[in-house]
């Protein structure tokens, strides 16, 4: 998974476990768990990277660039 904040950092994670109110995410390259609400209106995670650039703000070109490679995948398939 990734956690988008909406300071446009983006961190890679593996979801340890949900509930119908958070998140729990392992961070690997920071070796600490956090926990994410569900109603938190700074971060979030996503498993696309384009929704979770999306949901950050992210530029225009910087979110297109991430589905055009979205899509090259796909086509390639």
């Amino acid at each position: 998974m990734l956690i988008a904040s909406k300071n446009g950092d983006i961190t890679a994670a593996d979801l340890v476990s949900e509930t119908d109110k958070v998140w729990l995410l392992d961070i690997p390259l920071e070796k600490r768990q956090v926990r994410i609400s569900k109603t938190d209106t700074h971060q979030r995670p996503f498993n696309d990277m384009v929704d979770a650039l999306t949901w950050a703000g992210a530029e225009p070109e910087l979110i297109e660039h991430f589905a055009n490679q979205k899509k090259v995948k796909v086509d390639e398939q």
